[in-house]
């Protein structure tokens, strides 16, 4: 009978060890979620004929379509502003292909995850493909480019197709 008790309160020992050590932290340190932005597609772009978008940071239209768009994004909520400047280049020609906007920066609000980028373009035939290349260059609050280990979507890219 002792036995049998010596070994009942050794299985509980036991078992209460097994619990105490499976039920460990894990002391793995992972890295916080940088503060980022990156720009994409705006998905959304309306009714306009030959328009075709993607989720991703590509899209394409004819020349039909009067507004090129872009969405720059925050990863996650701030309690704060953020400015993300911009550059525009590409094979496109201002004033020819499109009219450059009157801002080089956006602000995404507080608590808003987006703010928009908006290209207006000019129906006017194109022979050949021509881009309209929009590139963050800056964020204010310390807010990195880009997604990943590689900092991509940084950079929109929308082609007015030729017929």
């Amino acid at each position: 009978m002792k036995t049998l008790i010596v070994i009942k309160i050794s299985l509980i020992v036991l078992l209460f060890g097994i619990a105490v050590v499976g039920c460990k932290k894990d002391e793995k340190n992972y890295p916080d979620i940088p503060n980022a932005v990156y720009i994409v597609a705006k998905v959304n772009t309306g009714p306009y004929p030959g328009a075709v978008t993607a989720v991703g940071n590509t899209a394409s239209g004819s020349p039909a379509v009067p507004v090129a768009g872009a969405r720059v994004y925050v990863n996650t909520p701030k309690d704060y502003d953020v400015v993300v400047n911009f550059t525009i280049s590409g094979t496109a020609v201002v004033d020819v292909n499109y009219t450059l906007p009157t801002y080089t920066s956006v602000r995404i609000p507080a608590g808003q995850y987006s703010a928009e980028i908006l290209i207006p373009i000019k129906n006017v035939p194109v022979t050949v493909n021509k881009t309209v290349i929009i590139t963050l260059t800056s964020a204010s609050n310390n807010v990195e480019l880009g997604l990943g280990s590689v900092k991509a979507y940084k950079n929109f890219t929308y082609t007015i197709t030729k017929p």
